[in-house]
């Protein structure tokens, strides 16, 4: 069957967008010359639209989509128009009765894919391998499961622009700091954190990057307040623009958050602080991660559990000192040492 017409379903936060780029690069390889459209959320869909990946995107929290999970669903003309032009549908959406990618089928999609958005059981297959086994089903090839960027002309002269008016001296190590998460369960402390930046504001060389989310208002308000020169806050800038800034950057520290998967994937040292999640599936891929964990007994633990959990000895257990042991090393800068 010729395929010109792919719409790949992926709603997810950034981290999960990440963590599929090696999927969407395999697609993109084997069908060059086909339209993909990914359906998801705009706001992450902005740094694959018109960036490789993605010829356009679509809201999947539009009122149409939602009645694709109804049973015997009767399905809108305004959808059907949508999906009757597409060849290929690959939905990495939770489907166990089937009753989606019947409604796909109903709608006029030609071939529909529903693939588990995470692995189940008791394995450790990395999350990364497991988005790719959706391949297999349609044969596809692939030979890289590290995620990639690709940015904009535009991108990077954003980026350019934002460092030529906040970088203070040129010949400084730039470090960049995400102390959030999209849980804060999965968070090292914040008082760990500032005492990291502490440090770092001790040494003259030091350029520090502080990025700050949606989800981290509480962390903004603290962060805020600090009133180094060579700190520079980075609050709710476009996905693309923070991308082009990181990629700037010497090295990038962070938990287990959508922030710690970009940095890696743009390919500069990146330090990932886990705790109650489990790195061997959740791990962050690039050319140089150091992820920080401390396995114990009740580690990896799930949502729920990670809620009531107190205190996170997991978490705890890892101290500032192997932190600023391991940005001494990839800085290789003996004031830092």
């Amino acid at each position: 069957m010729s395929i010109k017409h792919i719409l790949i379903i992926r709603p997810c936060a950034i981290g999960d967008l990440i963590i599929t780029l090696p999927t969407l690069h395999a697609l993109r390889e084997h069908f060059p010359n086909s339209s993909i459209e990914i359906m998801g959320y705009p706001s992450y869909l902005e740094l694959v639209h018109g960036r490789f990946y993605a010829d356009a995107i679509s809201r999947f929290d539009h009122p149409d989509i939602s009645i694709l999970f109804r049973k015997d669903a009767q399905i809108p003309n305004s959808l059907t128009k949508k999906l009757l032009k597409f060849d290929l549908v690959i939905a990495f959406i939770s489907d166990k009765d089937k009753t989606f990618t019947q409604n796909l089928y109903n709608s006029g999609a030609k071939k529909v894919l529903c693939h588990e958005p995470f692995p189940e059981g008791s394995g450790s297959i990395h999350i990364i391998d497991h988005l790719l086994n959706s391949l297999k089903l349609l044969e596809i090839p692939y030979s890289n499961s590290t995620p990639y960027i690709y940015l904009t002309k535009e991108d990077l002269m954003e980026g350019e622009n934002f460092l030529r008016i906040n970088e203070r001296n040129t010949g400084q190590k730039m470090i960049a700091i995400h102390p959030g998460s999209g849980s804060t369960h999965k968070c090292w402390s914040l008082a760990n954190y500032f005492s990291i930046i502490q440090w770092l504001t001790e040494h003259p060389d030091a350029q520090i990057f502080i990025i700050t989310g949606p989800a981290d208002t509480v962390i903004h308000h603290h962060i805020s307040k600090l009133s180094y020169n060579n700190i520079c806050v980075i609050n709710n800038q476009p996905l693309p623009k923070l991308t082009a800034v990181l990629q700037r950057c010497d090295l990038f520290i962070g938990n287990d958050s959508g922030i710690t998967h970009l940095a890696a994937a743009v390919g500069i040292p990146t330090i990932a602080i886990f705790g109650p999640t489990d790195p061997d599936v959740w791990g962050p891929k690039g050319k140089s991660v150091k992820i920080c964990h401390h396995s114990t007994p009740c580690s990896p633990c799930s949502d729920e559990e990670r809620k009531t959990c107190f205190p996170k000895t997991c978490l705890d257990s890892i101290t500032t000192k192997s932190i600023r042991e391991e940005i001494s090393r990839f800085l290789s800068v003996e004031k830092l040492g």
